[in-house]
């Protein structure tokens, strides 16, 4: 290969010239060494920024680690030169724009460290092997990026959301996510959720007053919490979670109705409620949910402007209607899943009671406005105590001891812990990837790198309300880190 063809390849700049290639053979892999020096003849003083063509002496050559060639560790050896400046007399080393003055990692191998960081599924020993460096050296350049990302939130917007993750961390079994979930913005991680280091952290907000709503789970500690740390903000129940204590109670009762069958495990009762595929067919919801109807919404969009071939999915004919295999009689057979729903309702009424009590709650949290949501959570709970099923009351007195928080949830739909738990759900692959983090604030830093997509954490301790500021925010994150990216090229 032509030395100006590797030069593109390797994507040194003009101003650079290989002058040799050599190959060798160390423990067992094929390295790569090439000898590069700069073709100008003159550099620019480090103190004053005049150009010197007096060359004062030459250095020795310097070792530096670069990306990988064709599968191939790469170093450049590269020859510097020292100039006396004419102006201010002092001596300075000429820059080629690979390295930094004391460091022997090209800036382009950390350009690559730090975007191999922002991957969630890659680990720190991965990205040291990839860039051929030390596991040490990729957290050392990571923590070197993040060292402007501040300690906590200065300010926070009107609506905000919280929730807790399994981390297991040195710092606790538990991790505290908060988030802005109208703007889907992840604010910051906590190393504990107990209430006391909950009110110290949110003391420090400026803007406790300001803050109007905040969505969380019902947690006790995180409604004392919200009422001490936020007087003027409603706490508002997550959909999620409060719809979760109904299909449990459903669910308990099929447990209940199966151990009354345990006796004879070969009965069709018990094999009924026994099967897995039976019993979250009882807990799926037979008529659209609210996030069902809005992505049939888009679908029927989709396809009327002619961006999708398939036709929208209907629940009804495409689900319901649809055929499902069965073992009976040692061959499988095919039958309708509503009939087959239909078939387990009819073991026993108290299982069918439930359903239809679990259905009720289902339509009055999807299509019920705000005005009304009161009144029929109401009826709902009366019909839960008249049906004397235990699980279902049980399941009516958490709606009852919550009910002014739910109704609050169905002021707009927008209030919900949804961007939270997918949050949880990405943060719950960075830990098991990585096997845990023992050091919770490099867990914290790497997972809002990831969260972010982006290193400039400077611009996050102001985060002011409404739509435009918030872009304005986001502007300024990506104007910092071109600039960023610019001032590693031209080095």
């Amino acid at each position: 290969m032509k030395k100006e063809d590797l030069r593109k390849l390797l994507s040194l700049e003009s101003s650079i010239d290989i002058t040799n290639v050599e190959i060798k053979k160390e423990g067992g892999k094929n390295n790569k060494y090439v000898y590069v020096k700069s073709n100008k003849k003159k550099a620019r003083c480090l103190k004053c920024g005049n150009f010197s063509n007096k060359l004062h002496d030459y250095l020795k050559p310097v070792k530096i680690v670069y990306l990988k060639n064709s599968g191939e560790n790469t170093y450049l050896i590269a020859s510097k030169r020292r100039f006396k400046c004419k102006v201010c007399k002092k001596t300075f080393t000429e820059d080629l724009g690979l390295n930094g003055g004391k460091c022997n990692i090209s800036y382009k191998t950390k350009q690559m460290i730090l975007k191999e960081c922002l991957d969630r599924n890659e680990t720190l020993e991965d990205i040291a092997r990839d860039c051929n460096v030390s596991t040490d050296t990729v957290r050392r350049i990571f923590l070197e990026a993040m060292k402007n990302y501040p300690e906590y939130v200065d300010t926070l917007p009107e609506v905000i959301s919280f929730d807790e993750t399994s981390t297991y961390t040195c710092a606790g079994t538990y991790s505290f996510i908060l988030n802005d979930p109208i703007h889907r913005i992840t604010l910051d991680i906590l190393s504990s959720r107990k209430k006391d280091f909950l009110i110290s952290y949110f003391s420090k907000v400026k803007n406790r007053k300001s803050v109007k709503v905040v969505i969380c789970d019902l947690y006790q500690p995180y409604y004392e919490v919200v009422k001490i740390c936020f007087p003027n903000a409603i706490f508002v129940a997550d959909p999620f979670h409060y719809t979760r204590y109904v299909l449990e109670g459903l669910d308990n009762v099929r447990i209940r109705l199966q151990k009354e069958y345990e006796e004879n495990k070969k009965s069709y009762e018990y094999r009924m409620l026994k099967n897995r595929v039976n019993s979250k067919l009882i807990l799926k919801a037979f008529d659209y949910t609210k996030g069902e109807l809005k992505k049939k919404k888009e679908q029927e969009e989709r396809y009327k402007q002619g961006k999708a071939r398939k036709k929208p999915f209907d629940k009804f004919n495409d689900y319901w209607y649809g055929v499902m295999k069965i073992k009976r009689n040692d061959a499988f057979i095919e039958v309708f899943r509503i009939d087959r729903l239909q078939e387990i309702l009819n073991i026993d009424d108290d299982l069918s009671k439930a359903y239809n009590l679990k259905e009720e709650f289902l339509r009055i949290t999807t299509y019920v406005k705000y005005k009304d949501a009161k009144s029929e959570l109401k009826k709902w709970i009366k019909a839960c105590e008249e049906s004397e099923i235990p699980e279902m009351i049980e399941a009516s007195k958490t709606i009852r001891n919550w009910l002014k928080e739910i109704v609050y949830s169905f002021k707009d739909e927008r209030y919900s812990n949804g961007f939270t738990e997918a949050n949880n759900n990405t943060i719950t692959k960075i830990v098991d990837i990585a096997y845990g983090y023992k050091n919770f604030q490099f867990f914290r830093l790497r997972t809002l790198a990831v969260l972010h997509k982006s290193y400039s954490g400077g611009s996050r301790k102001n985060i002011e309300n409404g739509k435009n500021k918030i872009w304005c925010f986001f502007e300024k994150i990506d104007k910092k880190g071109e600039q960023k990216r610019k001032k590693f090229s031209n080095h």
